[in-house]
């Protein structure tokens, strides 16, 4: 048939015989949350609908993730998304942000992150996937205040167990040789 592609051609498959090995990474950082009315916000609220319970709120955020407390504590990542109210019943968020990283080990890697906000000091929320060094990753991400929030700022101590699969080399196919050429 005249125009169809050789679909070797854009395609290549192969065996994998050994089992599929994982890295495992394991960080321990504090997440810098400030509300919209701060001089140095890093949320902004972008729809307020006023139901009861903040339901359909929708914030904008770009928190630091830094690796300590201290005013000498290093900016390692961000966690750029969004914050959802998403019950009517009382307050409850959707959390569905990316880690940005920052810093020079694995910047440009990004970690997928999905979760829920019940009880207000501490949760947990899935890791669904990533890029660069976290690419497939999957895991959590759990988080407590380090003290009760205090004007607009709510600081989190935050752990992330990733998992992340380490592929071999496939050895390419040999070229298929179509008889239709």
């Amino acid at each position: 048939m005249a125009g169809t592609a050789n679909p070797s051609s854009y395609y290549q498959s192969g065996r994998v015989t050994r089992e599929v090995q994982h890295k495992e990474h394991l960080f321990h950082l504090y997440m810098f949350q400030h509300t919209e009315n701060l001089p140095n916000a890093n949320q902004k609220v972008i729809a307020r609908p006023n139901p009861p319970h903040d339901f359909g709120l929708t914030i904008a955020i770009d928190w630091a993730l830094r690796d300590g407390l201290g005013p000498n504590a290093k900016n390692v990542a961000r966690a750029q998304g969004m914050a959802l109210g998403s019950s009517i019943d009382g307050p409850k968020w959707l959390m569905c942000h990316n880690i940005v990283f920052t810093d020079e080990r694995f910047k440009g890697s990004t970690l997928r992150v999905l979760g829920n906000i019940e009880e207000e000091d501490r949760g947990v929320w899935s890791i669904v996937g990533g890029t660069g060094e976290f690419s497939y990753a999957q895991g959590d991400f759990t988080y407590k205040y380090t003290e009760k929030p205090v004007n607009g700022i709510y600081t989190r101590e935050v752990h992330i167990r990733v998992l992340c699969p380490t592929f071999v080399k496939l050895t390419p196919p040999n070229k298929v040789v179509s008889r239709h050429s």
